[in-house]
């Protein structure tokens, strides 16, 4: 049964001034420190002036950092999150390297010259330096932003329109291509025609390889082990994995990691942003446009869903974006840069921010969200699950996942709908399990549920790897 639509509208001001396989899979995303590592926004809404044009967005650290390319300026910002500054500005070797980070390490890629550079994100001293493992033109990169690598490369043999392009999976410790992998469905990928994106889940779980157009070839890689299933479509354009890789997000919607439609039906277009929250994913209206083709603007926000349920809780003023300086571009299939809507606009519930950067391509807004305390004040009934699982276990220890439930009734119901044996939870609020040390699976299902009046019902869904000690 569907659940109830709760609309509402948040009023923020703008100022206008373990890897089995090392070198595979990354560590898993571990949900337990994404949620630790983040500090609550407690100061005003600020607008930070860049000391240049902003070229692409990548996040890095865990989703505490983000690296700020300036592409004209030969720099690259650091901007960390807890503190809500720039923390280090970085000389870059060429206006158009392509960047991607992950939990410790980021790389900086110059085609021109087929040089990888490895860089730390303690020290943000360079590493490695090292020639690509590819000829030709890099087109798009991308890694697991709270992973250990590995990450993906996209290149074209050649400049020509119809130059046939590939795709490497490369170490993050070697710079080499990651060896023997055994890919299960059929490859091929577009001519050099559109711009290419890479993007990945936080642990480097899935990267969706994409164009920008919808009778373009789109993949979504599901890394398992030595293993990469290859899941292709030709229609869903842009696909943005989720950061717990539960679900991906494309033109249509929420779909699977194998790409079947999963989620609600909404009667329009819309571009989908994934946030820091796999609880929560936006929705992005297209402009709407009167007869002399300019766009209403004031109505002009962006909607937050729950994943698992589909249910509209808040929507969000996305007017500080000044859309309207490229809206007669905005929305056709030519007009989509690497830095796109999804790098734009960066909403981190755990961290109570959103942080947005302007087409002006000039400065970041820093504005402050406290939705539950917005809920709550609204008096509207809302229910979900804030705290973030955890991704792995080890045998013959115990896990313990503690449960933090948002609901605007004082009276609610937790169940554990699915779980291992021997898994159980303790007065609704723990999890615990002592994992066997002969425990044969490698990876077990969780489903919470949580009921509260009004019909409400909220799930939280999901994969525990179970490693060796």
């Amino acid at each position: 049964m569907r659940l109830p639509v709760i609309f509402l509208t948040l009023t923020i001001m703008i100022l206008s001034g373990s890897s089995a396989v090392p070198g595979v899979k990354g560590e898993a995303w571990a949900a337990e420190d994404a949620v630790s590592q983040f500090q609550k926004y407690t100061g005003q809404p600020q607008e930070l002036k860049l000391p240049a044009k902003v070229s692409d967005v990548v996040l890095a650290g865990g989703g505490r950092y983000l690296l700020i390319q300036m592409g004209a300026a030969k720099q690259l910002a650091v901007f960390d999150v807890n503190q809500a500054k720039i923390i280090k500005t970085l000389p870059l070797i060429s206006d158009k390297v392509k960047i991607a980070a992950g939990a410790e390490k980021f790389i900086i890629i110059d085609s021109d010259q087929h040089i990888i550079e490895r860089w730390s994100l303690t020290t943000f001293e360079r590493e490695k330096v090292s020639q690509t493992p590819f000829s030709g033109i890099l087109k798009a990169v991308g890694m697991g932003y709270a992973s250990q690598g590995p990450f993906v490369v996209r290149f074209a043999e050649e400049e020509d329109y119809d130059a046939k392009t590939g795709c490497l999976l490369v170490d993050l410790e070697t710079l080499a291509p990651v060896p023997n992998l055994t890919f299960r469905q059929r490859m091929g990928f577009p001519r050099n025609r559109e711009t290419m994106r890479i993007r990945a889940s936080a642990g480097g779980e899935l990267f969706g390889i994409s164009t920008v157009r919808r009778d373009r070839e789109s993949h979504l890689w599901v890394l398992d082990g030595k293993k990469v299933n290859n899941y292709r479509s030709y229609n869903l354009e842009f696909i943005r994995p989720l950061p717990d890789a539960s679900y991906v997000l494309t033109r249509y919607g929420l779909f699977t990691r194998e790409l079947f439609y999963r989620g609600n039906e909404r009667g329009k277009e819309a571009q989908f942003v994934a946030t820091l929250h796999p609880a929560f994913y936006l929705e992005v209206p297209y402009f709407s446009r009167d007869k002399t083709k300019k766009s209403s603007g004031s109505d002009y926000f962006g909607i937050l869903y729950l994943t698992e349920t589909g249910q509209r809780i808040a929507n969000l003023p996305l007017r500080p974006l000044n859309l309207e300086q490229d809206e007669s571009k905005y929305g056709e299939p030519e007009f989509a840069p690497e830095f796109s809507l999804d790098k734009r606009l960066i909403y981190i519930p755990q961290a109570d921010l959103l942080l947005t950067f302007p087409y002006t391509n000039d400065r970041m807004l820093i504005t402050p969200i406290q939705l539950q305390a917005e809920l709550k004040k609204r008096g509207t009934d809302y229910l979900f699950i804030s705290s973030l699982p955890p991704s792995h276990c080890q045998k013959g220890k115990t896990l313990e996942y503690s449960l933090q439930v948002e609901s605007s009734s004082s009276q609610f119901e937790v169940e554990l709908s699915a779980a291992p044996e021997g898994m159980k939870l303790i007065d609704s609020k723990k999890l615990r399990w002592e994992v066997p040390e002969s425990f044969d699976d490698d990876e077990v299902f969780v489903v919470i549920t949580v009921k509260a009046k009004g019909d409400q019902t909220e799930f939280q869904t999901f994969r525990l790897e179970v490693q060796d000690r």
